[in-house]
């Protein structure tokens, strides 16, 4: 009950504040009603990990509560807002599942879906639904990868994606994942 405590009231902590601070060297358009979904329909997409082993990302609290309550993940917070529906100019976000390496990979492009398919991932559904392109005030979905212990990573946080690179983990760059939503949901007000 205290995880499902902290993961609300981080929550209701994010969504009770409108200091707008713009991510760094980011430049977006201004929402426009005729491309952009209702930034009121977008939720947290919370992440989670088992240290070394596996990052997940995922929207649902009930499902959250699941993992950081019965399967022993520690809960990191809140990586960006997302859609749980599509929205007007928004993709799926694509998860897989590696049940081999406990791996979970997000993507937007249907080609890398259908080859990470053909290399014995696992479809694991619609994570969300996220601008392509840095439109809608979205900002840029950084992935990473670490191949010692086959972890895929996902920020939007260009300070902590520069570290990481230059870091010694032996993270990989794999460029942008797509854009979502500022974790202040009144920076692109």
């Amino acid at each position: 009950m205290k995880s499902l405590f902290s993961v609300a009231f981080t929550s209701a902590l994010l969504f009770a504040f409108c200091a707008a601070a713009p991510a760094k060297n980011v430049t977006a358009t201004a929402p426009s009603p005729l491309t952009c979904g209702d930034p009121s329909d977008a939720v947290p997409l919370y992440f989670m990990e088992i240290a070394g082993q596996d990052i997940y990302y995922a929207t649902g609290i009930g499902f959250v509560t699941t993992l950081v309550g019965d399967l022993a993940y520690t809960f990191l917070g809140i990586a960006a807002r997302v859609f749980t529906t599509q929205e007007l100019s928004t993709v799926p976000l694509f998860h897989l599942q590696n049940d081999q390496t406990s791996d979970n990979f997000y993507t937007i492009s249907a080609t890398d879906r259908d080859l990470a398919l053909e290399n014995g991932w696992g479809g694991a559904g619609i994570a969300a639904y996220i601008y392509p392109s840095q439109i809608c005030g979205s900002v840029p979905l950084y992935g990473l990868y670490q191949s010692v212990d086959t972890i895929h990573f996902y920020t939007i946080n260009e300070t902590t994606y520069d570290a990481m690179l230059a870091g010694t983990g032996g993270w990989a760059d794999e460029g942008i994942a797509g854009y979502v939503l500022d974790l202040n949901p009144c920076a692109a007000d």
